[in-house]
């Protein structure tokens, strides 16, 4: 062995400082045992801890790691199209490279927050060690109130230009919003994006600083409104007007509230990209950005390190995590403040440059849709082709430990197909007690482009578990039920003609005696139980009818957007995926005049990978809405 290298010295140094008999012998057997860096470190670490006393293990860890890191470590900078592997070596191993590169970041700096722990600061620090760093804060220059100073806990962060393009701060606390607005006012703020929401388990995160539909609020020398509202399924768009009395200067503020991420945890990467393309095409760079979830670190440092890495990834090809980071951590303490949100920002900016230019607004649709329909181009060279292929390979993939409810003894014969099984973590849950039955139905949820969970998808019921569906529509508030029918008439296991069914506990009653409009058979529904009773709209659809598949989506759309919609075919997949692909697409449509039936379908295949498993099926989802289209518009044939 080598032992001129340079990770064997730094170990043998090691050895001989905890006086590890044998020092080199120790280190050489752990290289002989194994050729790979990673299992000689955890080899040198274990005898280690049998070699040494408590107090020393702690620093030896830290010292290890540091080995291993640098023997392995090159560059932070990373080719975009080299990414997804960079990602997946860094992943490897028991103890992540992420983790290792993540603990070399410069941590907090407290004695540069001098004026933040002054005493008449310290209640406008919503955290007891989150604090702006002196050189970088925001300094409030005009004051709205006597007893207002200059203080609040925001810094200005520095594009990779250098140039102060963001402003991160903290959630507004009661006493600190009249500053939060004295800051928008001064810095000529005109978009604004939230990144927590009001509460999360249980615990208050931000003061809402906005006012209702149709109010006003009084801030100091300015009034608030809230012009306008428009909710998505992972974020919530605001329109407020701010104007200072005794004057005519009236300004716009748009705020982008994203809704779906969790305290502590990590988004989905696509709704983190669908929420920034959506910001980017609005927002304009006349002032600077101004950011905040909570601590206004976290969460915060995520989101700005997405906005400027995608920006550099486009324009260079290449990308430095690491780097800007560390200079975030430069002008604000913590930025990007857990070891899961550095792993979260490297696969969020991996989603959005996989992201591709499929969105079709509304006036070229028709257009555009036969062009695609009707390339003449080699197959390999169809566009319509070549998106499907990246959904493909894009499509994720779930282990039985992620299916790790499915696969149980107990709950396979509960599946009509073992190939097509939800993972747990998007699962709903069955709360209410049938004896003999636990809480596992084949179901997850799917949002549509308004609501997080506005689907449920499900397959048929089998004989065994007709009881769950119905223990499903009753624990989660189900209000519309669309099956998809694969040749058959009706569906056996719901009444009709005003009938009753009895799958106990519960009475299912046929209220009316079922009609047909457009190929589509529906009925509503009563769900009894001694304690409960519900109506649920169902809407019985020929799954080989394109017409009525898109008939069957208006229709629900026009009963609107906040109610949970469960969607049924044979195996949950299959038509249910392109249901819902429609439904979201028309929604889409309706709400921003464009649509995007490529992200449509990535959004539903992260909760079931099976769906649009075709390209006929992908085809036949551009085919159905290109139809739609007459010299009327969009919804003429509705």
């Amino acid at each position: 062995m080598d032992f001129t290298d340079p990770v064997v010295v730094k170990l043998v140094e090691i050895a001989i400082k905890v006086h590890v008999t044998k020092p080199t012998d120790t280190v050489s057997l752990g290289v002989r045992r194994s050729g790979k860096v990673s299992d000689v470190m955890l080899y040198f670490k274990g005898y280690l801890a049998q070699s040494s006393n408590e107090d020393q293990l702690t620093s030896l860890d830290y010292a290890v790691d540091n080995v291993y890191y640098n023997a392995i470590q090159t560059s932070h900078d990373v080719k975009i199209e080299e990414l997804q592997s960079y990602i997946a070596a860094k992943s490897a191993g028991e103890k992540s490279l992420f983790y290792l590169e993540y603990k070399r970041l410069p941590t907090e700096d407290l004695e540069s927050c001098h004026t933040a722990q002054k005493k008449e600061n310290i209640t406008k620090n919503r955290f007891k060690t989150t604090f702006p760093y002196e050189h970088s804060r925001v300094i409030l220059k005009e004051k709205w109130n006597k007893d207002d100073n200059d203080y609040i806990n925001a810094n200005y962060i520095r594009d990779l230009y250098g140039e102060n393009r963001f402003i991160a701060t903290q959630g507004p606390q009661k006493n600190t919003i009249i500053d939060f607005w004295r800051m928008i006012w001064q810095e000529n703020i005109a978009f604004v994006l939230m990144l927590t929401n009001l509460v999360e388990n249980g615990k208050n995160k931000c003061k809402e600083y906005w006012p209702n539909k149709d109010r006003s609020m009084n801030i100091g020398p300015c009034k608030i409104r809230l012009l306008e509202e428009t909710t998505y399924a992972f974020f919530t768009v605001r329109k407020f007007s701010l104007q200072r009395e005794n004057s005519n200067s009236l300004r716009t503020i748009t705020q982008f509230h994203y809704t779906a991420w969790p305290d502590h945890g990590t988004p989905e990467e696509i709704g983190i990209i669908q929420f920034h393309r959506t910001v980017i095409k609005i927002y304009q760079a006349r002032s600077p950005l101004l950011v905040h979830c909570s601590a206004g670190v976290g969460r915060t440092g995520t989101y700005i390190g997405l906005n400027v890495l995608l920006h550099q990834g486009r324009e260079t090809g290449w990308i430095n995590v690491f780097d800007f980071v560390k200079q975030m951590r430069e002008d604000r303490m913590n930025m990007v403040q857990t070891v899961e949100q550095y792993v979260f920002l490297y696969k969020a900016l991996l989603c959005g440059f996989q992201d591709q230019e499929t969105v079709i607004f509304e006036r070229d649709l028709q257009a555009k849709v036969l062009t695609l329909l009707n390339d003449a181009s080699p197959f390999n060279q169809q566009k319509l082709n070549k998106e499907f292929q990246l959904l493909v390979a894009l499509k994720p993939f779930y282990d039985n430990v992620m299916k790790e409810d499915a696969v149980k003894p107990t709950n396979r014969a509960k599946n009509v197909d073992m190939n097509i099984l939800p993972a747990s973590k998007y699962r709903p849950y069955l709360t209410s007690y049938v004896k003999g039955r636990n809480d596992y139905i084949n179901a997850v949820f799917v949002s549509t482009f308004t609501t997080l969970y506005g689907f449920i998808v499900t397959q048929k019921p089998l004989p065994d578990t007709e009881v769950d569906l119905w223990r499903l529509c009753r624990d989660h508030e189900v209000e519309s039920m669309v099956v998809l029918n694969d040749g058959e008439v009706e569906a056996n296991w719901l009444p009709n003609g005003g009938k009753k069914l009895h799958c106990n506990p519960f009475i299912i009653s046929a209220k009316n005696n079922g009609f047909d409009c457009h190929g589509i058979q529906q009925d509503r529904l009563l769900i009894s139980t001694d304690d409960y009773k519900s109506y649920i709209d169902v809407f019985q659809i020929p799954s080989g009818n394109d017409e009525a598949l898109l008939k069957g989506a208006n229709m629900l759309l026009e009963k609107g957007n906040a109610s949970t919609s469960l969607v049924i075919s044979s195996n949950g997949a299959g038509p249910a995926g392109i249901f819902c692909v429609l439904h979201n697409a028309l929604q889409q449509l309706r709400m921003d005049g464009e649509v995007d039936i490529f992200t449509r379908v990535r959004q539903i295949q992260t909760r079931r990978p099976e769906v649009i498993s075709t390209l006929e099926e992908y085809r036949r989802c551009y085919q159905i809405l290109g139809g739609s289209f007459s010299s009327e518009g969009i919804y003429a044939n509705a």
